[in-house]
């Protein structure tokens, strides 16, 4: 028995990570794209419009649950994802499909993308941790469940879903936008210029607004809030 127990701890041994525990990642150029589409499973994405910076995009699929650490001359491959990514004319197109090898919770994909500035953003995902910097053109956004950061500018920002935390933050205005969320449980953060005016609406069955900026009738940004439940810092 001892020998037995003896062999089970040396196999185990002999199971060390692989480096970056099993990656798939493909890239592509997005010199000329006007439009982001992103549809399909969950997925974490960062997006930008850094002149200084190649315009690329790269999606990543790596194994994260508890057993990715013991990949082994048991299993040859990798973390591979059903995520597809190409152009149609100046539209790039990202289809995320998770397809890991033990479970969908095992797998996760990661979109990173460089784009030009005013690039129209669409995405309808079931799930999606996403942060946006930059400037952006119009933005529509819709998950089951998001947590979604934009830091910079978007000339239009639409976020639905059934659970949605956003942290929104201009750093311009050109006094035309209109930000629209609605989520049955919401938590909005919304920030801008000390010399913008803004105006607001909440529709809610329950509501709580902690705002220390005057609601301007008429004014943008505009903000309209719907949802069931929700809970809004306006600065």
């Amino acid at each position: 028995m001892l020998s037995l127990y003896v062999s089970i701890l040396l196999l185990f041994s002999t199971m060390t990570p692989v480096a970056a525990h099993a990656e798939n990642t493909t890239s592509l150029n997005a010199n000329n794209i006007t439009a982001v589409e992103i549809t399909g499973d969950a997925s974490r994405l960062e997006l930008s419009t850094k002149d200084t910076e190649p315009f690329s995009a790269t999606t990543n699929s790596i194994a994260t649950g508890w057993f990715s650490r013991w990949y082994s001359s048991w299993f040859s491959g990798s973390c591979e994802s059903g995520t597809t990514m190409n152009l149609v004319d100046r539209t790039l197109s990202i289809s995320v499909a998770s397809t890991p090898w033990l479970s969908n919770s095992e797998c996760e994909v990661s979109i990173r993308a460089n784009v030009p500035k005013n690039t129209n953003i669409g995405i309808r995902q079931n799930a999606l941790l996403a942060k946006l910097t930059g400037d952006f053109g119009a933005i529509h956004i819709s998950s089951n469940a998001a947590d979604v950061s934009l830091e910079g500018y978007a000339s239009g920002l639409d976020v639905s879903g059934n659970a949605i935390k956003t942290d929104v933050r201009y750093e311009r205005s050109n006094q035309d936008e209109t930000i629209r969320l609605n989520s049955n449980a919401l938590d909005a953060y919304f920030s801008f210029g000390a010399d913008t005016p803004i105006s607001y609406t909440v529709n809610a069955m329950a509501s709580f607004i902690d705002s220390k900026r005057h609601n301007t009738p008429g004014a943008k940004p505009s903000l309209d809030i719907r949802g069931a439940f929700v809970r809004a810092t306006i600065r």
